[in-house]
């Protein structure tokens, strides 16, 4: 037990450590203050309506999210990304130079805060509104690191956070070709479908089946993939008995009265899409109009194999055209979806890209 004078003694060193701190962590703030003051910070508003200051060149990037991370190398950034989310590590379509560098972790689980201030980013890019976003972004604001937020929620969002992006880079023209290539595509896409009667509209079921052993279903209704059936020119039978669900499980029961037109099943590899296949040659979906008339299709989506279009970022507009020719074929006969992925590619993605490597 402490005497009188030794206690006196514990207490001077404790105030000493707290000072000590204390003076730590100001000084971190005061050099990231006064990093972005010598920088002549750029003001920008971000997705989440966030006033946000940045440097006016910025030169080393976090990214926590694969297809922010995606855009950023379309736009001429790779090698100014310094560290990763998770997820990044596996796309088909980021440089392998970029897969490869540091992970902090992910908008889940947490990101780790030392190996983000580690390397010293001059900006931090990721989402925000689900997971841990809002204490992330808490916290490294709280250590004066920027932090530009983005969302994604629909086609419109894409092309508004490729723009956004282009002014953290100072690449405005090459965001402003690369949203204009998407736009006016899909522009072409809604003006077709807006001449389309509602006689000639198809009962279009979009599914995966990934669920099967428990009798049931995915299917897409109130989500991006649901309303996009509708915006190209089909009739989505599980949006129009779910307005208010993105995703409804149904039994085999609900998919018989439907009974679909056309039948899109979703997968992420193309071992997903066999297996899923299989369950559609069983006896139940045999009964099915999709699956007598032959009009069962399938299309690859995220990112992890070449080919998987139908995802966030700017591959989703070869991921519109797919589905647009799955529905509408006769209206949308003229679409060439491997003219505009070469051409996307060629000119706004690397050749690494493209093989992966």
């Amino acid at each position: 037990m402490l005497d009188d004078k030794g206690l006196t003694k514990f207490r001077a060193v404790l105030i000493l450590a707290v000072l000590v701190l204390s003076t730590i962590g100001a000084s971190f703030l005061a050099i990231r203050s006064t990093q972005s003051v010598a920088l002549n910070p750029t003001t920008l508003v971000d997705m989440a309506g966030r006033t946000v200051q940045i440097p006016s060149s910025v030169d080393r990037i976090v990214v926590l999210n694969s297809y922010w991370t995606e855009i950023l190398c379309t736009l001429g950034a790779a090698d100014k990304i310094v560290g990763i989310d998770k997820y990044s590590t596996s796309s088909h379509y980021i440089p392998s130079k970029v897969r490869n560098l540091t992970v902090v972790g992910d908008l889940f689980k947490g990101i780790n805060i030392e190996t983000v201030i580690a390397l010293s980013p001059d900006v931090v890019i990721m989402d925000y509104g689900y997971g841990k976003t809002g204490e992330i972004i808490s916290a490294l604001e709280g250590l004066g690191i920027p932090v530009v937020a983005l969302v994604s929620r629909n086609f419109s969002d894409q092309t508004t956070a490729i723009r956004t992006l282009g002014k953290v880079l100072n690449a405005e023209k090459s965001a402003g070709d690369l949203a204009g290539f998407m736009d006016s595509r899909h522009s072409f896409l809604l003006s077709t479908a807006a001449w389309i009667p509602a006689s000639e509209r198809p009962k279009v079921l979009i599914c995966k089946l990934d669920v099967w052993q428990e009798r049931l279903i995915y299917t897409y209704a109130n989500s991006t993939y649901g309303t996009l059936a509708e915006d190209l020119g089909g009739i989505n039978v599980a949006l129009r008995d779910f307005p208010d669900q993105s995703w409804p499980k149904v039994s085999m029961e609900k998919v018989l009265a439907w009974n679909p037109d056309v039948i899109i099943v979703l997968g992420y590899d193309n071992a997903s899409l066999a297996s899923q296949l299989d369950t559609v040659s069983n006896s139940s979906w045999n009964q099915l109009k999709a699956v007598k008339e032959g009009k069962v299709y399938t299309i690859l989506i995220g990112s992890k194999v070449a080919g998987a279009y139908l995802d966030w970022g700017p591959r989703m507009i070869l991921g519109e055209m797919q589905l647009a020719k799955m529905i509408q074929p006769e209206y949308y006969a003229n679409l060439d979806v491997s003219g505009a992925a070469q051409m996307l590619f060629t000119q706004f993605y690397n050749t690494g890209a493209l093989s992966g490597s």
